[in-house]
């Protein structure tokens, strides 16, 4: 659950990473334009990318991917941060309403009382 959880929580990142460099754009050209899963995948690794297209373009599938490319990535990456994390939650919270797992830092049990001072 914790990896489930990480993973939308960097997936929202790169949601407003993306979104950023959307209005970023915006403001220097004055044109708005989508950036695209094509985009962030050749700014962040050119060569797997041409590689990827042309193995897929040497087995025919070329056909099937190039939407999967155009398609914006703010979106994208939100849908998928939102089910990363509702997929990573506890079981009781927010599903069933009853009391969650033990946390990293507080646990579940409750804290002990103090004892009085005996100044009573």
């Amino acid at each position: 659950m914790v990896l489930f959880r990480a993973l939308g929580w960097l997936l929202l990142a790169m949601t407003v990473a993306a979104a950023v460099q959307n209005g970023l754009t915006w403001w220097s050209e004055g044109v708005f334009r989508f950036l695209a899963l094509g985009d962030v995948w050749a700014h962040v690794h050119y060569a797997s990318l041409a590689a990827t297209q042309t193995w897929l373009a040497a087995h025919g599938w070329a056909w099937s991917f190039q939407p999967f490319l155009r398609v914006p990535a703010v979106p994208a990456f939100l849908i998928l941060a939102l089910f990363s994390l509702w997929i990573g939650q506890p079981a009781g919270e927010g599903r069933r309403g009853g009391l969650g797992e033990a946390s990293f830092v507080g646990g579940s049990r409750r804290p002990r009382r103090r004892r009085g001072r005996g100044l009573n």
